[in-house]
């Protein structure tokens, strides 16, 4: 099924779903991006109407949001559950009043509705297997078009809509329709790589274009002035069309050896170029006046993010697709691993990353620890892990703890394995402080271990903590190694004075709702931040225990990790997919 991306008609922004989110970002600036968590179910479409002012979004549920947009509170305007099933397309009148959505429904899978009251504008039917495709003519007189997966497109005519005629053109399934943004033109594109021009006002075919791809065409996309089409396909290129001539002007190709990551999924055509989606979540910006030109890729997380780390203005993300993303003023770049076919740093999740001046250290469950090189952006050095991770720590000379599910606790120089240490039973948190000392929690008890200095092997127990009632989730070392924070899962915070190991702060720290997730201390160890699977971070004052600031709704399904890159500003992931920046000093 093809993914879908749209525009807002006046500003360079481009908005698309994300797991239950909807993103609406800048073309520009990765930074410059506001993100709405409304949905209760995963979304499957968003576009913005052609005033600009409204977003509707809508999901797997069979539910439609209206929302503002122009609002810096983006309220709701009205929620319509349109039917019984999945919501796969939708698209505006050019009034802004109306909304078509199809789909995957129970008894219907069709409905144009007015946006403010959800009633009903006709009655569309027509076809006899799910709906890929909706597009709505943005001139008078309006018309509808659908096209599914019974390899037919419909054509409706109204307000009121109803069935004007169908039509079989394509002997596969429809993926896109779209009319030109004057209203002039009108085509279709699907799985049997043909494209098919229809009259605008009738819906009547008026020519076809066999074999425009060597495989499924699953996009397609007007240029602004409506003179050319963009279309996007499964064979990894994307081409511009000479409709009239029935001939490609452009092709634009991926590498000099794509692969399955370069299938292109989605298209949109802006005043800033064609954008373009592929298989591996990479959206890439192609100039169509010059298609040898190399394509900007702009990065991001397909799932949920695992973790961050932080060193000076810039930060490393590690997600559930298995990528570590390096970021810095607002731009990412991809860490490539050992199989650039598979685009990604790991085999597996990536659960761990920790940014030092060696170089970007991560765990994944690929079993696997890997070095990689900033400036480069390629993973250099691997070592293999006596199994599956779940927690990894790292100091800035470059030594590595890890911890996996075998109750090991492994101590690696770089990517050399130099001490194996064994633990009672899984270490769920791990925390290093220089290269003398580390925090590891295993159940409810925090062991703090010595470290020899020239050999890193653990040469004993310094401590044992067992002031903690739940299982220990988050450690982390003040900078300046007065204290340790450590957070469990019934949802407390304390701090334990490294001088005696006894509770600094203990029975006051304890505002979550529920487990407490991510931990980390700003550089003047003044405040401790925790994140939450209550979705909310909390900054904690040390010198006035009682004083904190809280950031409700951070992370839709909650947070999973929280870094300091200075003082005033922290960078949170969650398992909505969202990397978020905070400016503590603006804040309240």
């Amino acid at each position: 099924m093809p993914s879908s991306m749209a525009l807002h008609p006046k500003e360079p922004r481009l908005i698309y779903a994300a797991g239950r989110t909807v993103v609406a970002r800048s073309i520009a600036n990765a930074a410059d991006s506001f993100v709405y968590r409304g949905h209760n179910y995963p979304v499957t479409v968003a576009k913005f109407s052609p005033n600009g002012y409204w977003v509707a979004s809508a999901d797997e549920s069979g539910k439609v949001r209206v929302w503002s947009w122009d609002n810096p509170e983006h309220t709701l305007k009205v929620e319509v559950a349109v039917f019984a099933g999945r919501i796969i397309d939708l698209d505006w009148d050019a009034d802004s009043k109306r909304i078509v959505a199809v789909g995957d429904g129970k008894t219907i899978s069709a409905k144009c509705f007015m946006w403010d009251t959800g009633n009903s504008v006709g009655e569309m039917v027509g076809h006899n297997k799910r709906i890929c495709t909706v597009t709505y003519k943005p001139s008078r007189p309006f018309r509808i078009m659908t096209g599914g997966e019974d390899f037919r497109t419909c054509f409706y005519t109204g307000p009121p809509f109803k069935l004007d005629h169908s039509d079989s053109a394509h002997s596969k399934e429809v993926w896109c329709a779209r009319f030109a943004p004057d209203g002039s033109k009108l085509v279709t594109v699907g799985a049997d790589k043909k494209i098919v021009m229809y009259d605008a006002r009738e819906g009547t075919v008026q020519g076809e274009i066999a074999d425009a791809h060597t495989s499924s065409i699953v996009s397609c996309a007007w240029s602004p002035d409506s003179a050319k089409l963009a279309t996007a396909s499964l064979d990894k290129t994307v081409k511009i069309w000479d409709l009239a001539a029935g001939a490609a002007e452009a092709t634009f190709t991926f590498g000099e050896n794509p692969t399955i990551a370069d299938m292109q999924c989605a298209l949109v055509w802006s005043a800033e170029g064609i954008m373009s989606l592929n298989l591996a979540g990479e959206l890439n910006v192609l100039n169509p006046a010059d298609p040898s030109a190399p394509p900007r890729t702009l990065f991001g997380h397909r799932n949920q993010v695992n973790s961050v780390s932080a060193l000076g203005d810039s930060f490393a993300t590690a997600g559930d697709d298995g990528a570590i993303l390096l970021w810095s003023n607002g731009e990412s770049k991809k860490i490539l691993g050992p199989d650039p076919k598979t685009r990604t740093t790991h085999a597996g999740r990536a659960i761990a990353v920790a940014m030092t001046e060696v170089g970007i250290f991560s765990v994944g469950w690929d079993d696997c620890l890997r070095l990689s090189d900033p400036s480069s952006a390629v993973a250099t050095l691997e070592a293999p892990l006596s199994g599956q991770p779940t927690t990894l720590a790292a100091t800035q000379s470059g030594l590595v703890v890890v911890g996996t599910v075998t109750g090991a606790l492994q101590v690696f120089q770089a990517c050399e394995l130099v001490f194996e240490h064994a633990l009672p039973d899984t270490p769920t948190a791990v925390a290093l402080l220089g290269d003398t000392e580390v925090a590891v929690g295993v159940g409810s008890t925090v062991h703090i271990l010595a470290l020899d200095a020239s050999s890193h092997a653990v040469t004993g127990t310094t401590a044992t903590i067992d002031g903690h009632r739940g299982k220990i989730t988050a450690l982390a070392y003040a900078p300046d190694g007065s204290f340790l924070a450590v957070g469990d899962a019934t949802r407390e915070v304390k701090t334990w004075d490294r001088s005696t190991w006894t509770a600094k702060i203990s029975g006051k720290w304890v505002f979550h709702t529920t487990t407490v997730t991510a931990l980390d201390v700003d550089p003047t160890s003044s405040f401790v931040v925790s994140g939450s699977l209550d979705e909310a971070l909390i900054v904690w004052s040390v010198a006035q225990p009682m004083k904190k600031r809280q950031i409700k709704f951070a992370h839709k399904a909650g947070v999973t990790s929280v870094a300091f890159t200075d003082e005033n500003t922290l960078v949170s992931t969650g398992n909505d997919g969202v990397i978020a920046t905070w400016n503590l000093a603006a804040a309240p």
